[in-house]
């Protein structure tokens, strides 16, 4: 019995020695194999990581413009398209189906955008993506520019509104192929806290006058043309003008002559039409229509336009800008166009009026004659710096009868007062003549005068000799006089003494 246990501990003692043994191998090979996966993983990790710190920067710029190409913005103020209205260089609005302008070779793209919060400088920074250039149609250049926040004209009115209207004008390749290709706009500015701001917008290009891709891929095509060299479109402007009087007043008739130039050296003009349109209801276009035609202008050539106006009689003092709108074909019959202006410049006539004050016809001198001067405006327009003066032989005014500014029908005096000397050459006293001179000036700084002349004789003061004479005789009248009474005492004493004599003797 002993010895079957002893034999069954042993049988114990192995199985449970071998147990262990496989259960440490396990352990190892588990170790061995995480540790594997770690290497690994390290080992991975130090592939992804940078060797440098260019190497982040340039991951970190790669993520920016991830960022910027999916429009997700770095900041809490984005840019959006205002949709619903119509801008220059827009035919229709986004809301209805905008799409850019293709014509001559040329098209151009409108981006309105419009900030829901505050940029930097209310300005931001657009680029034009063309995408490959393999199957691009457009000719590829640098295509940036800044704008700026605005107000911007809206839907053919003069209600504008505040916006960044981004416009890009996109030359098309000679060898382009018709369908619609995807231009972005890539938009990047600062928030106020200098965080960037990025977006980017698609607009899709329908060409139409390239290439037929059906054709060129079935052969039908022609084989290879010559591309033709492309040169620049004809361009007419308004060379000059000429009106036909100094000054346009208000209430008259007016000619201008228009000189319009084809200003290209290659390519001569057809089938013009020149339309004129006038800005102002004060003054009317007087020919029988406001379009004219004109058959044909050749290379560095030049026609004359004869317009007939007329300024009503209410046209304020100003500058009248005058525009012509031109339509007209090249020689491949391509329907270009082109505006003019030119200015001018309408003056209401001046309608001043002075009351002349009363100067008396006998003037003394050495006498000093106060002056009052009336003045009226019955013009249309204000006058400035109106006043008035004094001058004449033996006449000085002390100061300038200054009245000011006057508006149309108000009335304003102006004092001054005119001291009498004696006249000039061998005769110091008698007749002289006055003027009076009005002055003023129109809206331009143009003066004006008016001269209003007056007569008066200056006589002499009087004699300081004369006045001593008169005292001589009054004093030698005064003399006899008192000689006389002396007699007279002295023939009534002579008298009283001899009646007392007399008495006496008596």
């Amino acid at each position: 019995m002993k010895k079957f246990v002893s034999i069954l501990l042993v049988i114990i003692m192995c199985l449970s020695y071998h147990f262990i043994l496989v259960v440490h191998a396990s352990t190892l090979d588990t170790k061995s194999d995480s540790a594997v996966m770690q290497e690994g993983k390290s080992t991975q990790a130090q592939a992804d990581k940078p060797d440098n710190e260019a190497g982040a920067g340039a991951k970190d710029e790669a993520d920016h413009k991830d960022d910027a190409a999916s429009g997700v913005s770095m900041s809490e103020v984005s840019l959006c398209i205002d949709n619903k209205n119509v801008y220059e260089g827009m035919q229709q609005a986004y809301a209805n189906g905008y799409q850019p302008v293709c014509a001559n070779g040329n098209v151009t793209l409108v981006l309105p955008l419009i900030s829901d919060g505050k940029l930097q400088q209310d300005k931001i920074t657009a680029s034009v993506d063309l995408g490959a250039t393999d199957s691009s149609p457009f000719v590829f250049r640098s295509y940036e520019k800044e704008f700026n926040c605005k107000p911007e004209y809206i839907n053919g009115t003069g209600e504008t509104k505040d916006i960044f209207l981004v416009s890009f004008e996109l030359t098309l390749s000679g060898k382009r192929v018709n369908g619609i290709y995807p231009v972005i706009i890539n938009v990047t500015g600062k928030d106020e806290n200098g965080i960037e701001v990025q977006k980017s917008f698609t607009n899709f290009v329908t060409v139409a006058d390239g290439i037929d891709p059906n054709a060129a891929s079935s052969g039908a095509a022609d084989t290879t043309q010559a591309e033709e060299t492309p040169t620049s479109a004809p361009v007419v402007l308004v060379d000059k003008s000429v009106i036909n009087t100094d000054t346009v007043k208000a209430g008259e008739d007016f000619e201008v002559t228009v000189t319009l130039k084809n200003t290209s050296r290659q390519k001569s003009v057809q089938n013009l039409v020149a339309t004129v349109n006038v800005p102002s209801a004060d003054i009317e276009l007087k020919n029988d229509s406001n379009t004219i035609f004109i058959g044909k202008i050749g290379t560095q050539k030049t026609t004359e336009l004869t317009l007939k106006f007329h300024a009503s009689k209410s046209t304020a003092d100003g500058n009248y800008p005058i525009e012509i709108a031109m339509s007209y074909d090249d020689p491949k019959a391509s329907t270009l166009s082109s505006t003019g202006n030119f200015v001018v410049t309408v003056e209401q006539p001046l309608d001043v009026k002075l009351t002349m004050p009363n100067i008396d016809k006998n003037v003394t001198a050495g006498d000093t004659i106060p002056l009052t001067f009336q003045v009226m405006n019955l013009g249309r327009s204000t006058v400035y710096n109106v006043r008035c003066d004094v001058t004449g032989d033996g006449l000085s005014q002390t100061k300038t009868a200054f009245i000011g500014n006057m508006e149309s029908g108000t009335a304003g005096e102006g004092e001054t007062n005119m001291f009498i000397t004696t006249l000039e050459g061998k005769s110091q006293y008698g007749d002289t003549t006055g003027t009076v001179t009005l002055t003023y000036e129109d809206g331009f700084g143009n003066e004006q005068t008016q001269e209003f002349s007056f007569n008066t004789t200056i006589n002499k003061m009087p004699d300081e000799a004369s006045t001593g004479d008169e005292k001589k005789e009054k004093s030698a009248s005064q003399w006899w006089i008192s000689l006389a009474v002396i007699g007279g005492l002295i023939i009534l004493a002579g008298a009283v003494s001899g009646a007392y004599y007399m008495g006496r003797k008596k």
